[in-house]
């Protein structure tokens, strides 16, 4: 038991929550009455796919182009199966635990959210935004209404679909793992929390439950219309609090300013794309924006403090410190006493 322990610590703690995840649906499957209607959603495969798809296109296509460059002296089938299929191992490995995390999470949270609180909470929400405003902000925000504003909007709200794995795939890309893997379990740190929001506090959102009091529609152009048909058929319901396509951004942001400082202005002023688009589509309240800007501060202090207590994870910083400094060398600081001229031995 303590090696199966010691060997779980010492794993990605991404790969942990994978298989934690993967078992918690496998009961679910297992246990329940709901094996016959359990349902996935688009959301449970696009985030992470995309991605996957173009490492996977880059990698043959490079093979592609090199191939002409061996002799076929040089070819031992062995050495090329294995050297061509490695870079796709690792692509798979490095990536399947989020994409198996998200289908989780989403399918869970789908199958479950109005079992484990049956009455929405659109009431309690609203009513805050009214005490705030003195009435709805999608309701004020009418006389804004312009086709224009309404598909650019729309398309900044779809954008979140690629946003996230977006971002992943650049500093995948540039081979910066470790602010990949920071960056990605930052992610899973914050659905994880928003799933266990929607679970106890489920609700559809102004769009539907003030569907009677609008005066006007939004009137988008064919842009909107396309982008409206694929929300309402990949959309999970009762995903209102917080708002996640709010969250995810500025976690995000908050990233851009410790890894990536030439991005962090565009991706302010996208996030503040984002949360006017939100409330002007009538996908959010005010108060799901403001919560936003309390989980995503939780979730990165939460994952960088899970980043730099895992076992595995500080054992891996303390390997690369000792490679570093080369075989044979002594820690720096033990080399930094030794050279201390005014250090004396007892």
């Amino acid at each position: 038991m303590k090696g199966f322990i010691s060997f779980v610590l010492r794993s990605r703690p991404e790969n942990v929550l994978a298989v934690l995840a993967s078992l918690a649906l496998l009961a679910f499957f297992s246990f329940t009455r709901l094996f016959h209607t359990f349902s996935f959603g688009l959301h449970d495969f696009i985030f992470i796919l995309l991605p996957v798809a173009i490492l996977g296109v880059k990698y043959l296509l490079g093979m592609i182009a090199s191939s002409g460059d061996e002799s076929e002296e040089e070819l031992d089938p062995t050495k090329y199966l294995v050297r061509f299929f490695r870079p796709l191992v690792r692509i798979f490995r490095d990536w399947f635990p989020f994409f198996l995390l998200s289908t989780c999470y989403y399918a869970l949270y789908s199958n479950l959210i109005l079992r484990a609180s049956p009455h929405t909470a659109d009431a309690t929400l609203s009513k805050i935004d009214a005490s705030i405003f003195g009435n709805q902000p999608s309701i004020l925000l009418q006389g804004w209404i312009n086709p224009w504003l309404t598909d650019f909007l729309n398309l900044v709200y779809f954008s979140h679909v690629i946003f996230l794995p977006g971002v992943g795939l650049y500093f995948y890309l540039r081979k910066e793992l470790k602010t990949f893997r920071c960056i990605m379990m930052g992610y899973l740190t914050l659905i994880l929390m928003g799933v266990t929001s929607y679970l106890f506090v489920p609700a559809v959102g102004p769009g539907t439950t003030f569907a009677d009091l609008y005066t006007r529609d939004l009137q988008g152009q064919a842009l909107s219309k396309g982008v409206d048909y694929i929300i309402a058929v990949g959309r999970v319901s009762y995903d209102c609090f917080p708002s996640l396509h709010v969250g995810i951004p500025l976690l995000l942001t908050m990233y851009m300013y410790k890894y990536c400082r030439r991005l962090f202005i565009p991706a302010v002023i996208y996030v503040a794309c984002m949360c006017f688009a939100t409330i002007y589509l009538r996908y959010h309240y005010f108060v799901d924006v403001v919560a936003a800007f309390v989980y995503a501060p939780v979730a990165y202090y939460l994952n960088n403090m899970l980043l730099e207590h895992w076992p595995g994870e500080r054992e891996s910083v303390a390997s690369s410190e000792n490679n570093a400094q080369g075989p044979g060398l002594k820690p720096a600081s033990e080399m930094a006493i030794k050279l201390d001229p005014n250090q004396t031995e007892n």
